[in-house]
């Protein structure tokens, strides 16, 4: 009996996961524009704050001045990066429901619970990552703009590059990480629905 049920087992990959996500961001393309401008809004206005406090600093050591970025600032980021996660988990549970019928049809031939886990997680962490990508460098261009005038807009020349790459790297891992952990409890429920009840929905 076990390797009946080994034969018949659906196999679905990471690979899997990824196909379909693009291929599902393909269709509904505007809904993922709203959803990667959300996360991208987030990230430039942490990253823009983050390289023009780094800006700054740099500036201080070469003039020997005192430019800091005001401590106030980083909760201002803190409640923008909130209200990116809330707007995150919203668009995803919208996205369930879209696809109740797809979910269903999934589970009629044989995903598991995990297989749409992984499908809606895989597909956030692509918005996440897209969307820490376009923020970072809006970031960039923001935090250059803002201090250009003070600092000379050649300072970024001036800051080591494995510093800039390094906050390229934590800020996009953190947009991923978000929008991951947003679409958690959306992944979660989609995983739940039954596939008689998923099939008979009707949007």
């Amino acid at each position: 009996m076990s390797s009946v049920e080994e034969v018949h087992r659906v196999t679905f990959t990471v690979r899997d996961a990824i196909r379909l996500g693009i291929d599902y961001i393909k269709r509904r393309f505007q809904r993922t524009i709203i959803n990667v401008s959300s996360i991208a809004l987030a990230n430039s206005f942490l990253s823009s704050l983050i390289l023009t406090d780094l800006f700054f600093k740099t500036y201080s050591q070469l003039e020997t001045t005192s430019l800091s970025v005001e401590a106030y600032q980083y909760w201002l980021v803190f409640v923008a990066l909130i209200v990116s996660i809330v707007g995150i988990t919203n668009a995803m549970l919208i996205a369930v429901y879209e696809r109740y019928n797809e979910i269903g049809t999934m589970k009629c031939i044989g995903a598991l619970d995990q297989h749409i886990m992984m499908l809606f997680l895989v597909e956030s962490s692509i918005q996440g990552l897209s969307g820490g990508v376009i923020g970072y460098i809006l970031g960039v261009l923001a935090a250059l703009v803002s201090t250009g005038m003070t600092t000379g807009f050649d300072i970024i020349l001036k800051v080591p590059i494995s510093t800039i790459l390094f906050y390229f790297v934590g800020t996009t891992l953190l947009s991923g990480i978000l929008s991951v952990i947003a679409s958690l409890y959306p992944a979660w429920r989609a995983s739940k629905l039954r596939p008689v009840e998923a099939l008979r929905y009707e949007l």
